[in-house]
């Protein structure tokens, strides 16, 4: 098992370096698109204006100077903006994913079973405690978020309690367990952090719609590429982990077995934070997801890794 656990985390750990290095790469490229569209705009102004620079040889070389100057300026800003607003983005996530869901962090005067069991766990594992928060919502679901494993917050619905039993209620917690163990859901978070504001700000009611829609679409597809990118083959391999990880795979398959029948759907959810639920809540893709995004969801969804967790445990295919 700590052999398949080093192998995932290593994997993950991996990907979070790759993720903030293009994020980087995207803010530096938007800075240079920016200026160079910038300098472009300038320069059909004079010539729309009368003025002779473009015709004049020995002004060529000047241009050509300060184009090379503009992409190395933008560069070197574009550098700047990620290392100040990719640390910005990380530590915002936590308070948005909560803000978002309705979540309450459970106090430390507050000891309920859950946290009993969640704490257990993660002694075994070797991890600090997470935190754990409540949300308010019957469908039985779960989250995790932090961006490293020694700070990291658990989520549960009230409808998971109240629709699992114990030993599938601690099953979950496992999973989850298994998660942080493999930098599963730091991969997740920082997937989500770095790609939400432009996935949501499309989504945002407020302003002219229209006008968002056409600016934000680029954005927001490179923004859903790259989600994808980070998180391909995340379900196969976290459901993988977590069957040997558990110590009753069974519990696992049973209570993921309720999610997927259950009809309720989380009603505080967005597109761009999707991710970061146990079951993935499809009702965020709209009528008309993008090709990216459906892939995204078909990985995520709990219908076929059921059948693969099963296969995993020795079980019977469903009938």
């Amino acid at each position: 098992m700590a052999d398949r656990i080093e192998l995932f985390e290593r994997r993950n750990r991996l990907r979070i370096v790759a993720l903030v290095v293009l994020a980087t790469l995207n803010y530096i490229v938007a800075v240079v698109m920016a200026a160079i569209a910038l300098g472009i705009g300038v320069a059909v102004a004079i010539i729309f204006q009368g003025g002779d620079a473009f015709t004049d040889t020995d002004a060529l070389p000047l241009f050509a100077i300060g184009l090379g100057v503009i992409v190395v300026g933008s560069t070197v800003i574009g550098t700047l903006v990620g290392l100040v607003r990719i640390p910005f983005l990380r530590r915002r996530l936590e308070r948005q994913v909560l803000t978002e869901t309705g979540a309450r962090v459970i106090s430390a005067e507050e000891q309920t079973e859950v946290e009993n069991l969640l704490e257990g766990l993660a002694i075994a594992s070797g991890l600090p405690p997470p935190r754990v928060a409540v949300i308010d919502d019957p469908a039985p679901n779960s989250f995790g978020v932090g961006t490293r494993p020694s700070n990291t917050v658990i989520g549960i619905t009230t409808g998971l309690g109240d629709r699992l039993g114990r030993d599938e209620v601690e099953a979950v917690l496992a999973y989850e367990v298994s998660r942080i163990r493999s930098w599963d859901v730091a991969l997740s978070s920082w997937a989500v952090a770095l790609t939400s504001s432009a996935i949501s700000a499309v989504d945002d009611p407020e302003g002219d719609s229209l006008l968002k829609s056409v600016l934000g679409f680029v954005p927001r597809r490179l923004a859903e590429s790259l989600q994808v990118w980070a998180l391909r083959d995340q379900g196969v391999e976290r459901d993988r982990v977590a069957v040997q990880f558990t110590r009753n795979p069974k519990s696992l398959i049973d209570a993921l077995e309720k999610l997927d029948a259950d009809a309720s759907m989380i009603s505080h959810v967005s597109r761009a934070t999707a991710p970061l639920w146990l079951e993935f809540p499809a009702h965020v893709l709209g009528p008309f997801p993008s090709r990216t995004t459906e892939r995204l969801a078909r990985e995520l969804l709990l219908d076929e890794r059921i059948d693969h967790l099963r296969e995993l445990a020795g079980q019977p295919a469903r009938g």
